[in-house]
């Protein structure tokens, strides 16, 4: 992926397989062909994007309002392409990285700083709501990341720096970040966060009375599963899924698939 490209939606983030409860992994979405796949697309759909921008500043530079104005509304047009395409990949690598997670812990892998940045002010907006006392953050170490430098771990730190939470990092695990939520309190600025990009058509109505813990069953299954319990649910329940942002949509029907522990 090219540098300009990944600069809409961050850095990504390095694979790292070790869990902080100990539990093993193996699952590693740097050579997972579906979520290449999806990241090569949504890619290809910004570079089109650009271009396109290009051809309408061209054509309205030469006088030529009409095309500009067309070349503007296919460029806007693979915008949406592009985001649709990265939220694909956001939801995949995210349900198979935390499939088997224990409920103190959220694995950010395979996500773009800003995707992961979202959906962990989400998770940790949730865990405060609930009393929770900690959350474990697995970041990375950085390995894959470009020129070896971890990205996600300072953007994890600088949130909780913003938001006046105390971390540390694992000292069995350099690559988890434990974020402390005891008598935490949620800024006021997280209050009113912005869906990203192409996620925005959707309202925020996080279902936050879940308990986050994550599904244990293979993605395929957990597709079907999910599409059957929306078939069962109540009318209003439905109508209020259709409110939320992809991402946190993505959070709620996780949580829903699971029993407490």
């Amino acid at each position: 992926m090219s540098a300009s490209v990944a600069m809409d939606r961050g850095h990504l983030i390095s694979v790292n397989n070790h869990s902080p409860t100990g539990s093993q992994r193996d699952y590693n979405h740097v050579s997972d062909p579906e979520y290449k796949k999806l990241r090569d697309l949504a890619d290809q759909a910004y570079k089109k994007r650009q271009s396109l921008s290009a051809e309408s500043q061209q054509a309205y530079k030469a006088g030529n309002g009409d095309k500009a104005k067309q070349l503007s509304e296919q460029a806007k047009k693979q915008l949406q392409v592009a985001e649709d395409y990265n939220f694909k990949a956001a939801e995949y690598v995210f349900l198979e990285n935390n499939s088997d997670s224990d409920s103190t812990e959220i694995d950010l892998h395979g996500l773009y700083v800003k995707e992961a940045e979202y959906i962990l002010k989400r998770r940790m907006i949730a865990g405060i709501q609930r009393h929770e006392s900690v959350l474990n953050v697995i970041v990375g170490k950085g390995i894959h990341s470009q020129n070896g430098v971890a990205k996600i771990k300072p953007a994890v730190e600088e949130l909780c720096q913003e938001g006046n939470f105390q971390c540390h990092i694992d000292p069995k695990n350099t690559g988890v970040l434990v974020v402390n939520l005891q008598n935490a309190r949620i800024p006021n600025s997280w209050n009113s966060i912005q869906p990203l990009g192409g996620y925005s058509k959707l309202q925020n109505t996080y279902q936050q009375q879940q308990q986050p813990q994550y599904n244990q069953q293979q993605q395929p299954q957990y597709h079907q599963q999910q599409q059957q319990q929306t078939h069962q649910q109540p009318y209003h329940q439905q109508q209020q899924q259709q409110q939320q942002s992809p991402v946190e949509m993505l959070l709620s029907m996780l949580c829903a698939c699971l029993n407490s522990k």
